[in-house]
């Protein structure tokens, strides 16, 4: 058996294993809480709220049964961290209307500062999503927590110690304590290994979801349409026919106050091995890949 075959096979058990363990073959019916840790940080108001805001609005998330909650050490209240993100939810390319939508949208979140190594935060975190579930009827133990790590990996473990001991809720009707790690998932090999045994520790294998939002980008994702729904590329698509890949990735900003960030983790860490790699891996290996093959293209 390919190790890629592996792996797709190893995945799939995984998800199987997910909705056996997290749900029990019991319907989720209870309310959903979505904690963004990290929310006052350049990823989340970039990224993770806007993502969220055109879940809600697609109907992905209905205002009646989600609230999102935003977790950080910046002392700042509700209003000023909806202000934060209004911005990067609306442009002038905004569909008529969608400002009020942002308005609808921006009331579902919540704002609670905290630090990420000591568990009066997270108490008063827990607190407030328990409040939420309440006000919901949501029956104990059908409730559902998903906590987004829009956070450096340096602190990983300790937010997934605080989860662990003061977040957690039942399982026994359906509901679920879920966690989203971003890249990059440690500096090195080492450290990232070290990192997944500490994750693993806390959590199943089942409840941790490692992503990459680079990789949920519809241009992204449409290279692998273009590459596969077009079948006059098949036969050319190979080192026969393509001389060299080239993936230029252009910002028109610059750090804007992630200073801090690239001096622990550098440019390469944060874009190189993980974006631009992935992105090449979908235009020359993917499908060889992972049906266990060679490569179209050998590097």
């Amino acid at each position: 058996m390919g190790s890629g075959q592996w792996i797709m096979e190893k995945r799939s058990s995984l998800r199987n294993d997910s909705f056996s363990r997290d749900n029990d073959n019991v319907p989720e019916t209870g309310c959903l809480s979505i904690i963004v840790l990290g929310a006052s940080g350049d990823l989340a108001k970039k990224k993770t709220f806007p993502a969220l805001f055109n879940l809600y609005r697609q109907g992905f998330l209905q205002s009646n049964e989600v609230h999102i909650f935003g977790y950080a050490r910046t002392k700042i209240s509700d209003d000023e961290l909806r202000n934060r993100i209004r911005g990067y939810l609306i442009n002038d390319k905004s569909a008529p209307g969608q400002s009020e939508q942002v308005s609808e949208f921006l009331q579902l979140i919540k704002y609670v500062s905290g630090s990420y190594d000591t568990e009066e935060g997270f108490q008063l975190l827990d607190k407030e999503i328990s409040a939420h579930e309440s006000s919901k009827n949501s029956l104990e133990g059908s409730s559902r927590r998903l906590f987004y790590f829009a956070l450096p990996p340096s602190v990983y473990p300790s937010v997934s110690r605080m989860i662990k001991k003061c977040c957690m809720n039942r399982s026994d009707l359906g509901g679920w304590t879920r966690i989203v790690v971003e890249k990059p998932f440690g500096k090195d090999l080492d450290s990232s290994e070290k990192l997944s045994a500490q994750i693993g520790e806390l959590f199943e294998e089942p409840q941790i979801y490692r992503i990459d939002h680079y990789l949920g980008k519809e241009l992204v994702q449409n290279l692998l349409v273009l590459r596969f729904a077009n079948r006059m590329f098949l036969p050319l698509w190979n080192r026969d026919n393509i001389d060299n890949v080239q993936i230029v990735f252009r910002e028109d900003f610059g750090t804007e106050g992630r200073g801090g960030y690239f001096d622990e983790y550098g440019i390469i860490r944060d874009i190189i091995q993980n974006h631009l790699l992935q992105v090449r891996e979908n235009n020359t290996d993917m499908k060889k890949v992972l049906c266990g093959k060679k490569s179209y293209l050998h590097h």
